[in-house]
C-alpha cells in the first residue's frame, strides 16, 4: 500500500482500503494526485477538505449501533420501554426582564450579575411531586417521606465534609506568582460575584501569601459559568496523587440491567472538601479586583479528581448497587423495595460524611438516566442523540490537531460502532509523521 497524505482521497468501502492512482490523460501533462472513488474524501480545496468526509460520521448513527449486552446480566429476556434521552441539566429560573445573548466565548449573557437563579434545595423540596411524575402514587409517597428524613443533606449552601482534607505537595519549589488575566466588564462583574459568594460562605478568605494564580470562567451546559483557577504552573510542580478513577465502561455496565435508577449529584462537590493550611496558601488566586485563597478544594488542581474519588470510595465503598464516579452517584436496583433501601443507606452515608446534594440535578426512580455521556437503564445502554448529532455535524478536519480531536470525540462511542478500528484506520494513518 502506498503512502497517504492529507490531500489524498481515501476509500473505506473496500475490505483492504486500497488506494488507486488515476493518471492525467495527457501524456505530457503533470501527474495527477492520487484519487479514488470513495464515500470519504479529503481532497484539497477551498476549505482544505471536501465535504464527503462527513460520511464517516454516519457510521456512529443509532441505526448502525451494535445492541448492548451487559457482561453481568443473566436475564436476557428482561426489557423495559426506554424513556427518551433527556439531558440532565439543573433546574434554573431566569430573572424577570432578562434577555439572552450568546457570546463568542460560549458564555450566555443575561445582563444580570447572577446569570440565572438556580432553584435552591429548599425550594426544590416544596416541588418534589413535580419532578416525580414518572412514579405511581405509592412510590412517590415513599420517596418523598424518605427525602424528608434527611433534610440536612439538602442544604442550600455546600457543607464541609469531615472525612478527609485535600493537600498539595510542591516540595521545595519557590512560590509561583502570576498576574490576573484581563477580562471584559461583563466577565469582571461575574468574577466579583463569584468571589463574593466564596467569601460570604467561608469558602475563601483574603490572602497575604506569596502564591497567586489567575482565574478564568468556564461555560457550563446550562449557560452559566464556573469559576476555575489556572493552576497549570502549580500543577507542573505538584507531586501527583495516583488514586485511580473507576473505568467508565464498568460503571455503565453495572447500571445497564437495572429497573430503577436514581442519579445523585453533589452540590459543588469539590467545594465540600476542606484544604490543609499548606494547600490553602498554594491555592491563592487573583482577579482584577480581589486577592483571596481557598479554604476548600478548588477546580483546576491536578490532584483534585483523585482526592474526590478517594472521598466517594470511602463513603460508598461497601454500599450494594451503588456506583460513584467523582460527584455523580448512581443507585440502581431491580425492585422498588431494594431501591428505597439502598437510597436510604446512601443518604445515611452522605449525612454522616457531612455532604450536600444538589436536588435540582438529582433524578429518582427512573427507568433510564443520562450517565457519563450515555443513556443507561432498563437493560440497555444507548448513545445520547444530541452527542451523535454533534459528531455528524462536526466540520471536516483540515489539520492533524483537528483530526486528533475528531478521533478522540468519536472514540468515546466506539463500543456502539461495529469494526470501529477498521472504519477509522484510513484517518488514523493520516496522523503518522511519515504522511506529508
Amino acid at each position: 500500500m502506498q503512502s497517504r497524505k492529507l490531500g489524498d482521497v481515501v476509500d473505506l468501502s473496500g475490505s483492504m482500503f486500497e488506494q488507486d492512482r488515476v493518471e492525467d490523460p495527457k501524456p505530457n501533462g503533470p501527474s495527477a494526485k492520487s484519487t479514488v472513488s470513495s464515500p470519504i474524501q479529503t481532497q484539497k480545496g477551498e476549505s482544505g477538505v471536501a465535504p464527503q468526509m462527513q460520511d464517516i460520521l454516519l457510521s456512529v448513527t443509532p441505526e448502525k449501533l451494535k445492541p448492548y449486552r451487559a457482561r453481568c446480566s443473566t436475564d436476557s429476556s428482561f426489557s423495559l420501554p426506554v424513556q427518551p434521552a433527556v439531558s440532565s441539566v439543573a433546574a434554573v429560573v431566569l430573572q424577570p426582564g432578562t434577555t439572552l445573548e450568546e457570546n463568542d466565548d460560549g458564555l450566555v449573557s443575561r445582563h444580570t450579575l447572577q446569570q440565572c437563579e438556580r432553584l435552591s434545595n429548599s425550594e426544590m423540596l416544596k416541588t418534589l411531586p413535580l419532578i416525580m411524575g414518572h412514579l405511581n402514587k405509592d412510590q412517590m409517597t415513599d420517596l418523598i417521606a424518605l427525602l424528608n428524613c434527611f433534610l440536612t443533606v439538602f442544604q442550600d449552601v455546600p457543607s464541609r465534609t469531615s472525612v478527609l482534607e485535600h493537600d498539595v505537595d510542591v516540595g521545595d519549589t519557590a512560590p509561583i506568582r502570576q498576574h490576573p488575566y484581563r477580562v471584559n466588564a461583563r466577565k469582571r462583574e461575574i468574577l466579583k460575584g463569584e468571589v463574593e459568594y466564596l467569601l460570604k460562605n467561608d469558602m475563601a478568605k483574603p490572602s497575604k501569601c506569596s502564591w497567586s494564580s489567575p482565574c478564568i470562567l468556564v461555560p457550563k451546559p446550562d449557560g452559566t459559568s464556573r469559576l476555575c483557577t489556572d493552576y497549570r504552573r502549580v500543577n507542573s510542580v505538584t507531586v501527583p496523587d495516583s488514586f485511580p478513577l473507576p473505568q467508565m465502561e464498568d460503571c455503565v455496565d453495572r447500571i445497564g440491567s437495572a429497573k430503577y435508577v436514581s442519579k445523585l449529584d453533589l452540590l459543588k462537590g469539590y467545594w465540600q472538601v476542606p484544604l490543609t493550611p499548606r494547600a490553602s496558601d498554594i491555592s491563592a488566586f487573583v482577579t482584577p479586583d480581589n486577592f483571596v485563597q481557598y479554604t476548600v478544594m478548588p477546580f483546576g488542581m491536578c490532584n483534585a479528581p483523585a482526592t474526590f474519588q478517594r472521598l466517594v470510595h470511602i463513603v460508598f465503598a461497601d454500599v450494594p448497587n451503588c456506583t460513584a464516579y467523582l460527584d455523580d452517584v448512581v443507585v440502581h436496583s431491580p425492585t422498588w423495595s431494594d431501591h428505597l433501601s439502598t437510597l436510604e443507606m446512601v443518604l445515611q452515608r452522605l449525612e454522616k460524611a457531612s455532604l450536600t446534594l444538589n436536588l435540582a440535578k438529582c433524578e429518582f426512580g427512573k427507568a433510564t438516566v443520562t450517565y457519563l455521556g450515555k443513556q443507561v437503564g432498563g437493560g440497555q445502554v444507548r448513545p445520547i442523540g444530541s452527542k451523535v448529532e454533534a459528531i455528524a455535524s462536526f466540520p471536516a478536519p483540515t489539520t492533524r490537531r483537528q483530526l486528533r480531536r475528531f478521533l478522540g470525540m468519536v472514540g468515546y462511542y466506539r463500543t456502539f460502532c461495529r469494526n470501529f478500528s477498521a472504519v477509522v484506520a484510513p484517518l488514523t494513518s493520516l496522523l503518522s509523521p511519515k504522511v506529508p
